[in-house]
């Protein structure tokens, strides 16, 4: 029995040092100090990615307004315990072929297809090279982006700007992040989030029961250098769209319709079309502009008030059916 106890006593004195050693060699494989350095670019807490789980690339929006030169400014890490030991250079670039990718995949994945094209290199600058300073562990990326030179076909293009780390002289490139995707827009002097109220009643020549539904709280958001679409957040959730009363009290809007404010220079409204197509949609609406209004689009010189007074017509089956009389007041930047 004394003999079978000693072994007993032997074997769980193996088991536990061989339990003490395995714990160990985990500790050393997860102690984060000896994990290996990675580059990587490093997003702001303003960025959201707008690319499905699983993505190679994320791809994050951004929005500048028009002036000659805009800095963007972007950001490169790097991972693990500590700070640089020395200098890291990383060698940047564009990779253009990962929105290319970016596309393929969001088709192969849920038979998505998306129009996106490369930011043409006449739009921006990226430096060739950053460097993290020996002591730290992040370096910022001003890329220059040259939004006044956007055309007609530039705004209405969904732009991407594929940044890189190509090369690095520490660390490792990270297989994640090494590659991020920018869809870069810009937004004319009429974009923002405004407050919508109504001048005078809104009628519907073929309905009283159909009222205005105000005030609104909706959004112009750039098409072109000189005009904005509604998008409605009032009933509708950021939708582009119409809200209406129903009965007085039931909430409701006009299918395939949303109004695109187009100015002139001096900020007078020229004209009005439909987001929806004119007369092509589903229930042939179109808009127009009602003459008879204001029709003015007001900026004050620093730019912090906006008002657009405006009256537009629906028109269905060659009829004016609905009569719009709005005024909108900025309230901030989307």
């Amino acid at each position: 029995m004394k003999r079978y106890l000693t072994i007993i006593i032997i074997l769980s004195a193996v088991i536990v040092t061989g339990l003490t050693s395995c714990l160990k060699d985990n500790e050393v494989i997860l102690d984060v100090s000896k994990s290996p350095s990675v580059v990587e670019w490093s997003t702001s807490t303003s960025d959201i990615p707008i690319s499905p789980s699983g993505s190679t690339y994320a791809l994050y929006q951004r929005s500048y307004p028009v002036a000659e030169s805009i800095d963007v400014p972007l950001t490169v890490n790097l991972t693990g315990s500590g700070t640089a030991p020395v200098d890291v250079v990383l060698t940047l670039g564009v990779k253009a072929d990962a929105v290319a990718q970016y596309v393929q995949e969001r088709h192969d994945r849920d038979a998505t297809d998306v129009e996106l094209e490369v930011l043409p290199s006449r739009l921006y600058e990226i430096p060739a090279s950053v460097t993290i300073p020996k002591g730290q562990n992040k370096a910022t990326v001003i890329v220059k982006l040259k939004t006044a030179s956007f055309t007609d076909d530039d705004f209405n293009t969904s732009l991407i700007l594929p940044v890189s780390i190509t090369n690095t002289t520490y660390g490792n490139l990270s297989g994640n992040y090494s590659t991020v995707l920018y869809q870069l827009g810009v937004k004319n002097k009429y974009d923002g989030n405004y407050t919508v109220t109504a001048t005078a009643p809104m009628v519907d020549v073929t309905s009283s029961s159909l009222t205005g539904y105000y005030p609104l709280n909706s959004d112009l958001v750039t098409v072109t250098a000189n005009s904005v679409v509604m998008y409605c957040y009032t009933y509708l959730n950021g939708y582009q769209g119409h809200p209406i009363r129903s009965g007085g009290t039931g909430s409701s809007y006009y299918g395939n319709f949303a109004p695109i404010f187009h100015m002139d220079d001096a900020g007078n409204v020229t004209s009005v079309t439909n987001f929806w197509g004119q007369g092509t949609n589903a229930n042939g609406r179109s808009a127009i502009l009602d003459p008879s209004g204001v029709n003015k689009f007001t900026i004050s010189a620093d730019g912090t008030t906006r008002t657009l007074e405006v009256s537009y017509i629906m028109v269905q089956g060659g009829s004016n059916r609905k009569l719009f009389y709005e005024k909108w007041d900025f309230v901030n930047d989307r």
